[in-house]
């Protein structure tokens, strides 16, 4: 079985913690804060103990969550929300936890403080703060440390991936050279994996059927389900509707479907991937 992860900085469960043993708030806030922490760590799907207890970690989810799947109402969404904001601005402005993440050691610090580019500057912090309390030195960083580096991003939410430890190692090796005591190591790319485009020629006979009648008939004045009359679409935007209907079908392969899978009807391909024109496909007639 795996185990939780451990942040290196604190979560929701400490900031629960804190804020319940606090004699300072009054006990309906200790309350209401700590009900929201559970309820919006419940409506992101993940454990309180990989979720930072950070505004600026969590300011976008935050911001991504609707009430629909959450089961809520837009108003208690919002108040959720809102008190989250209160106890983690409390939080750090309180109780000393840093709005930043971990804290950087002074080796960590004095590099961070000579890099110019902010870009660069904003793309090594993360990894600058997770060597700090790993107690990793910066002569100690290799590819196996963005690795390890990476893995713990992926276990606490944020999305990684190989693209993402390129731009890292980019911005890393862009120092090399450049700032005093910067170690003079530079960090090998991950491979960038080859693209390669399924020919449409070789998706099932029936999906290219279905998609050129799809095709032909917004050429010409057709009702919906709703009744209502749709002009016939521009050759432009039906040349358009073809380039989106095949890059679904190939997303679809990507994304692991078998192509025969995608033999039934041409709604299947699009489905996959929730394009905008899917309504469109009802209208034509999908089902």
């Amino acid at each position: 079985m795996s185990q939780t992860p451990v942040l290196i900085e604190p979560s929701f469960v400490d900031a629960i913690a804190i804020i319940a043993a606090s004699d300072e708030l009054p006990k309906q806030t200790q309350r209401r804060w700590t009900t929201s922490l559970r309820q919006i760590a419940k409506a992101l799907d993940k454990p309180l103990e990989v979720i930072p207890a950070r505004l600026s970690a969590v300011r976008a989810d935050l911001a991504g969550l609707h009430h629909a799947p959450a089961g809520l109402t837009p108003k208690t969404l919002q108040n959720h929300k809102s008190n989250v904001r209160s106890a983690l601005r409390w939080l750090a402005q309180e109780k000393g936890i840093p709005r930043h993440g971990a804290p950087l050691t002074p080796a960590w610090e004095g590099l961070r403080a000579r890099i110019k580019d902010r870009f660069v500057r904003w793309r090594l912090s993360s990894f600058m703060r997770f060597c700090s309390a790993n107690g990793i030195a910066p002569a100690a960083v290799d590819e196996l440390v963005v690795e390890r580096f990476k893995g713990y991003r992926a276990h606490s939410g944020t999305p990684t991936d190989d693209a993402s430890g390129r731009r890292l190692i980019r911005a890393w090796n862009s120092n090399v050279g450049h700032i005093q005591g910067w170690p003079a190591r530079r960090l090998a790319e991950p491979a960038v994996k080859p693209f390669t485009e399924v020919p449409w020629t070789e998706f099932p006979e029936g999906l290219r059927r279905d998609v050129d009648q799809y095709l032909q008939g917004l050429t010409k004045v057709r009702k919906g389900r709703s009744g209502r009359r749709i002009r016939p679409l521009k050759p432009t935007t039906i040349r358009q509707r073809r380039m989106e209907l095949a890059a679904a079908a190939r997303m679809a392969v990507k994304s692991g479907v078998p192509i025969r899978d995608l033999n039934r009807s041409l709604c299947e391909a699009a489905a996959v991937v929730g394009r905008r024109f899917t309504s469109d496909f009802a209208e034509g007639g999908c089902e």
